[in-house]
């Protein structure tokens, strides 16, 4: 698999495979290693004595990967977009710079997107996402807060710098508007090329703490050192990693690349090899390698919560009361003061609970931000709504009581025309009734004397006849 896999990276001819290959097996390794999409590049150009299933298995996960590619290409924009229309200041760590890596995109593994955010900015960043339908979901290995959509896409926001190591963490602390802003944008920021590179070591760091280094990530790193100019300032990150005591880390998974992918083989690989089980063994500890690698490591490398519910059990009484010769490498007063263990054990405990109580904490923190801005939300368009209501009430009422005035006015006036009198209206009125009471009973008497007349004549004709 792994000459299979330089011959590709190193774009040299492919030459059919003599011995008998179990593809099955060459399947499952890539796609625990993530490499299975650069495999498949690999399998058209040679003659492969393979069943029709495994290279369908081949071609799903291949077609798969391109796929999820192209969806991120799109993911970032939209989410690059969104963070400069709110003016939310972001730096982004680790997004599609994979792809161009690369002799061909489609090589590329892209895990997930990652983003350092003002922690303040959480909250709002948090309903962005939400709005976008992605799904927040814990996860234990993540330090970040995890955002998951359909299919399978991965965006972490960070409000520090996911980086334990205090060396390190120093170099990277600061504002996230001192770091260069991207083209066409004034609120999205990215790394350089010296920034990007520690990152990386940074981010292998923790996979290998927490068991999950693979080739992938050796690849990646030996891909990205090829891409590296002669502007690259390697003297001043040489210096930091020394302090920061990643030297030897990073001059082992160098080696390591090169035994892989590279043509040199005039360095030593003892440390190197140990490095290779490692990975090939998904993780199995090995504590000379440990020590060896990361020195500076060991209380991490101790207390790191893994999600190892079997290992957990089994080793849960000796875990939290190891022996005196195990914990004098953290506690070296206890060679002359053995009497000390207790006191000891209990220092040793009480770091870990206090990690895990920090997480919580933090986690129910940020619940409650969000849930306040969501508050705050719904007041202000409460308090909006409120404000455009009483605004459009006198508006209406004075548009009503315009023309009443009016009336009032013409009303006013005319009997004053007329009469010249403002102190009796009342009396006004009265005459007014008077005068339509006469007027109906004049009218009466009139018609009653028509009728008599009218019947008189009518008489006298009946008598002359």
């Amino acid at each position: 698999m792994l000459i299979l896999l330089t011959t590709i990276i190193n774009q040299k001819p492919l030459q059919s495979m003599r011995k008998h290959v179990r593809w099955e097996s060459v399947l499952d390794v890539s796609e625990y290693q993530e490499i299975v999409n650069i495999i498949y590049v690999g399998l058209l150009g040679i003659e492969k004595n393979i069943s029709e299933d495994c290279i369908d298995q081949f071609y799903h996960e291949y077609k798969k990967s391109l796929l999820l590619y192209e969806s991120y290409e799109k993911v970032e924009e939209v989410i690059k977009w969104q963070l400069e229309r709110n003016r939310i200041q972001a730096l982004i760590l680790l997004g599609l710079s994979e792809g161009e890596m690369y002799p061909k995109p489609e090589m590329a593994q892209i895990r997930q997107i990652e983003i350092l955010v003002d922690k303040k900015d959480l909250p709002r960043v948090n309903r962005i996402m939400l709005e976008m339908d992605y799904e927040h979901r814990e996860e234990s290995t993540c330090g970040g807060i995890l955002y998951v959509r359909i299919p399978g896409i991965r965006i972490v926001f960070y409000g520090s710098m996911p980086i334990e190591n205090k060396v390190i963490q120093r170099h990277f602390s600061g504002s996230i508007e001192r770091y260069r802003c991207m083209e066409h944008y004034q609120a999205i920021h990215m790394l350089s090329n010296e920034e990007e590179y520690l990152f990386r070591i940074a981010r292998m760091v923790e996979l290998y703490i927490t068991g999950r280094l693979k080739i992938r990530d050796i690849l990646d790193m030996w891909q990205y050192r090829k891409l590296l100019g002669e502007l690259f300032r390697w003297k001043a990150v040489k210096e930091l990693l020394e302090r920061a005591g990643w030297n030897e880390f990073e001059s082992q998974v160098d080696v390591l690349g090169t035994l892989w992918f590279g043509e040199d083989a005039e360095q030593q690989y003892g440390l190197a090899l140990e490095l290779e089980e490692y990975i090939m063994s998904h993780g199995r500890e090995n504590r000379h390698l440990d020590e060896t690698l990361l020195p500076y490591e060991n209380i991490r490398l101790d207390f790191y919560w893994r999600n190892r519910d079997k290992e957990w059990a089994l080793r849960k009484q000796a875990w939290m009361f190891p022996t005196r010769e195990y914990m004098i490498r953290f506690f070296p007063i206890l060679e002359k003061y053995p009497f000390l263990l207790v006191f000891c054990w209990i220092i040793r405990n009480w770091r870990f609970f206090r990690r895990i109580c920090t997480n919580k904490c933090r986690k129910a923190g940020f619940r409650f931000r969000v849930r306040l801005l969501d508050i705050q939300e719904k007041l202000k368009g409460m308090i909006i709504k409120e404000e455009d209501r009483v605004v459009e009430l006198p508006e209406v009422m004075q548009e009503d009581m315009i023309p009443q005035a009016e009336n009032e006015e013409n009303s006013s006036t005319e009997p004053a025309e007329e009469d010249g009198d403002f102190q009796n209206p009342g009396k006004e009125n009265e005459c007014e009734a008077q005068d339509r009471s006469a007027e109906r009973e004049g009218v009466s008497q009139y018609e009653d004397a028509e009728r008599d007349t009218a019947n008189i004549e009518q008489t006298e004709g009946d008598s002359d006849v």
